[in-house]
């Protein structure tokens, strides 16, 4: 295992609805956390000190397992922070999490800003970002509207208007756009920003969840002009809200217009496409990041195309005792898990030449997985 940079911590908390990817990137630094999140995959428990799985609630983790594990596993005066994804829908308990912590992301008070409907399309319309129309009273046209949560994160919890009862606290209208979400990753200290790549989003539907997120390819069809504007419109929020660490900022076309979607302000799934091409993992970038460090990123030639995408169970899954998880495949569950038709077993990856290539790569890769294991039944 590499030697742990002197300017890096040794003791770290991950939490995070799905670890893996955070703990992967950090081991790659030679850091080896303590892991909290929603699986303790096997993939987790490979490159953690403890990995842990925390009672789920009803939306994100339930407070006082999530609570009650980190002062457990992780006391406050001995462990820094770094969160994830799963702490969107719960800006406070964050707050509770980060209580006596060195805390390497932004404050828990900027997610709440950023994911507070009225004042993040507030601070959009201020610095001159576009957006799809948003409203919080029911459209006359409700056909051509979603409704959408301030703290959903991952398409959760987005739905059709015509088909659902009205917004709830909380909630918001927006206008539907028919195009792909693609998103910009980004790394800032608070002052700058570096692009690290700009990514189209996959979306699935799934029984209640018509728009959610399973995956992602480093490549997204957009002209200078429309990158040229995305910059512009990450430095703005950057400087404005003082952003650092890992970020990604969601959009979709309106024609030749970027329409921003959200603020993710911690480090997104996307990350895990770029990991690979910095030596230390991201997670050391984003530490020193957060310190006001942005060292150069290095040769900016092309990258390979690279893709992810979860892999669901079409019907009730007994992952066997012994099975031979080929290198494309993470999140891997722990062996005799049950998996109920619906859920996701695991994430493929695949990198090649170009789009086209990935994508058939992920397609051959997500049949084998269902081959395999959902030829056995839970």
């Amino acid at each position: 295992m590499p030697a742990i940079g002197a300017d890096l911590p040794e003791r770290l908390l991950v939490v995070s609805g799905s670890a893996r990817m955070l703990v992967r990137s950090a081991a790659r630094a030679g850091i080896r956390p303590v892991a909290l999140d929603l699986y303790a995959d096997a993939d987790t428990r490979e490159h953690a000190e403890i990995a842990e799985a925390v009672t789920p609630g009803r939306i994100g983790f339930a407070a006082e397992s999530l609570l009650d594990a980190a002062a457990r596993l992780a006391p406050p005066e001995r462990y820094a922070l770094i969160y994830g994804s799963g702490l969107d829908v719960a800006p406070g308990l964050l707050e509770q999490l980060a209580q006596g912590r060195q805390v390497y992301g932004n404050p828990p008070e900027i997610p709440r800003r950023l994911k507070t409907p009225d004042a993040f399309f507030e601070l959009l319309r201020r610095l001159r970002i576009p957006f799809p129309e948003v409203r919080f009273t029911p459209p006359a046209d409700p056909e051509n509207w979603l409704i959408k949560s301030g703290c959903g994160e991952g398409g959760k919890g987005v739905r059709f208007s015509a088909q659902e009862r009205p917004a709830g606290v909380g909630e918001y209208y927006q206008r539907r756009l028919s195009k792909p979400p693609r998103s910009v990753l980004f790394l800032a200290d608070g002052e700058r920003a570096q692009i690290l790549g700009f990514n189209t989003l996959r979306t699935a539907s799934r029984p209640g969840q018509p728009f959610l997120f399973v995956g992602a390819l480093n490549r997204a069809e957009l002209s200078r002009t429309q990158r040229d504007a995305l910059r512009a419109y990450v430095s703005r929020l950057v400087r404005t809200v003082g952003l650092k660490g890992l970020n990604s900022l969601d959009f979709m076309l309106d024609g030749e217009l970027c329409r921003v979607l959200e603020v993710n302000p911690r480090p997104s799934a996307t990350m895990a496409l770029y990991d690979r091409d910095f030596p230390e993992g991201l997670v050391a970038r984003h530490i020193r990041a957060c310190r006001g460090s942005l060292s150069d990123l290095g040769p900016n030639g092309a990258a390979p195309a690279r893709a992810f995408e979860a892999v669901f169970a079409s019907r009730p899954v007994r992952v066997p005792m012994a099975v031979a998880w080929p290198d494309w495949c993470a999140d891997r569950p722990l062996p005799a898990s049950a998996i109920a038709a619906g859920q996701p077993i695991c994430t493929v990856e695949a990198e090649g030449n170009g789009p086209c290539e990935v994508e058939a790569l992920i397609a051959r890769r997500k049949a084998i997985v269902l081959q395999q294991l959902c030829s056995i039944r839970g």
